[in-house]
């Protein structure tokens, strides 16, 4: 567990305040050279690190690739939310109007 607060240490203790590279939490550390602010955080690093050495330049192009066509389709899908979204404003209006 990340320690969050410096009253976990002894009072004459060298602390370090330090930001996790992996979740951005701010935390106490008794080692300079601390990175992440927990194992957990450490591990999801490592792996991210261990996959993206894995993967070799043509399957980052199509990944990107898909990733872009994911993007579109979720664009559209908002664009359709919104559209469905002010529709029903309108409606609602509509009945609240004719109810008074």
């Amino acid at each position: 567990m990340p320690q969050l607060d410096r009253s976990n240490f002894k009072y004459n203790a060298k602390v370090f305040e330090k930001t996790c590279l992996w979740c951005g939490t701010i935390y106490f550390a008794s080692r300079s050279t601390a990175k992440y602010c927990s194992a957990t955080c450490r591990g999801y690093a490592n792996q991210a690190k261990a996959a993206e050495q894995a993967v070799p330049y043509d399957e980052t192009e199509k990944m990107i690739s898909a990733l872009l066509s994911e993007n579109a389709y979720l664009k559209g899908q908002l664009q359709r939310y919104v559209t469905d979204n002010e529709t029903l404003r309108k409606e609602l209006e509509r009945f609240q109007s004719n109810g008074n």
